[in-house]
């Protein structure tokens, strides 16, 4: 398996991945490359050879996950590394939601671009919103390929999107077959050339979400997935639930070991459980919990704790006395270690309160307050403060790595059409057209 996934990236990389490929294949007389000459190699290549080459390699992989390595392979190869942040204000005066997004990175990681690398689908007409939870745009789930997900919603009515908006490409998705609420949403790119992506989304006939966790959660929520190769959504197996458990409302699904994972909280915020889907929506092992919290310590539960992917691998992180814990879990025996515990004292001299969202790497730890994002370094302690400029508060937290070549989004076969003023007016159309034929009757039979 892993000769035939380094034999299509030698065919498909050039010159740079060859000598690696020969430098794997070493011997007494053909001595292996140096770490630092493969180090230097890596970073000149794309995203697509990287991930191959992680994914082949142990040694490989893991200089991919030192800290110096992204913003050379960044600087080198023209590619974006970082998080999408987003943020729902309540306008108190008109009872309107608006949705703020940008991104964040570590210096050196944002490409050549000193602007914010970001462009949603942008409307032919200008429709403001007019009820609470109208969006002109808003992220529901990313990739570490360069594809976002988005979703515009008016008057209840949801339409997809698929982007690249570091090349500023969007194309519309045809609508989900089922019209529930939205719960859940993840993007997997399983193809880069030619392209091939999904979507799972999960949704409930009714979202009965409250933040603190008072509300119970439905019975079932529908599973649906689109393919671009089909360019159409099917509808999965459903899930059952139990009445005390629900999707955890704002952190976004997690990739990791070729699965996504979603955190599922309980009623009574003591065994919150994770629960495993492959790329075809379906559940394949019983949902599994979080690591149990010494009550002494923590009083029964973790506080400002997130599903994070670390090194490939699923991890979890939370507040801690000293500063913040991360726990991985192993698959193979399908239970948690804890990794390490990070002193954060260094960061609460620069910022008032910073919670743990994630990791860059191996080594840096993402951390935000109300108006900064933080990479923060745990070898040599050093902070890189980026400002967020309107998405105050976050909530809603997207990994993305993007290269800046343009791609085809859609199927070529495909019949669809991204034009906005059918996109957005149809049902509007087919209400007017009812109308006047209700008209039409009622004065033919008013002079019969």
């Amino acid at each position: 398996m892993a000769c035939s996934l380094i034999e299509t990236c030698v065919v498909r990389s050039g010159p740079l991945i060859k000598i690696l490929w020969h430098a794997m294949a070493s011997s007494s007389s053909n001595p292996p490359l140096p770490s630092d000459i493969i180090f230097k190699i890596l970073t000149q290549t794309s995203l697509r050879t990287v991930d191959t080459c992680k994914a082949v390699n142990k040694e490989w992989r893991d200089l991919t996950y030192e800290s110096s390595f992204m913003p050379q392979f960044c600087a080198r190869s023209k590619n974006i590394s970082g998080y999408f942040v987003q943020s729902l204000v309540k306008h108190r005066l008109d009872d309107v939601s608006e949705v703020f997004a940008e991104f964040v990175s570590m210096d050196g990681c944002s490409g050549n671009n000193t602007r914010t690398p970001f462009r949603l689908p942008i409307d032919d007409e200008q429709v403001k919103p007019r009820r609470n939870y109208d969006f002109r745009m808003k992220i529901v789930a990313s990739s570490m390929q360069g594809l976002l997900c988005c979703v515009r919603t008016l008057r209840y009515n949801d339409r997809y999107y698929i982007c690249k908006p570091s090349t500023k490409q969007w194309f519309k998705l045809p609508n989900p077959k089922t019209r529930y609420s939205t719960v859940k949403v993840a993007l997997i790119v399983l193809r880069s050339i030619p392209l091939h992506f999904k979507i799972i989304r999960l949704s409930s006939p009714s979202t009965l979400y409250h933040h603190s966790g008072k509300k119970l959660g439905l019975h079932c929520y529908c599973s649906e997935v689109f393919d671009s190769e089909r360019w159409e959504w099917r509808q999965g197996k459903d899930l059952l639930f139990p009445r005390e458990l629900y999707f955890d409302w704002f952190p976004p699904v997690v990739h990791a070991n070729g699965l996504i994972y979603f955190k599922l909280n309980q009623r009574d915020n003591q065994d919150h459980k994770v629960m495993a889907l492959n790329y075809n929506g379906e559940e394949i092992f019983p949902r599994f919990s979080l690591p149990k919290p010494p009550f002494d310590e923590y009083q029964g539960y973790y506080p400002f704790n997130q599903l994070v992917e670390y090194k490939g691998k699923l991890g979890f992180t939370h507040l801690s006395p000293k500063g913040m814990k991360l726990w991985i879990f192993e698959n193979r025996n399908h239970h948690w270690e804890l990794k390490t515990e990070v002193d954060t004292e260094a960061v609460k001299a620069v910022t008032s309160f910073p919670i743990p969202k994630g990791f860059f790497n191996e080594h840096i730890a993402l951390l935000l307050d109300s108006y900064e994002a933080i990479f923060y370094d745990l070898q040599d302690k050093s902070i890189n403060k980026v400002k967020l400029n309107k998405c105050h508060d976050v909530q809603e937290i997207f990994p993305f790595r993007s290269d800046l070549e343009p791609v085809d989004l859609r199927m070529p076969t495909a019949n669809t059409t991204s034009t906005t003023k059918s996109l957005y007016h149809p049902s509007y159309t087919s209400f007017t057209l009812l109308l006047f034929i209700l008209l039409f009757g009622i004065l033919w039979f008013s002079h019969a």
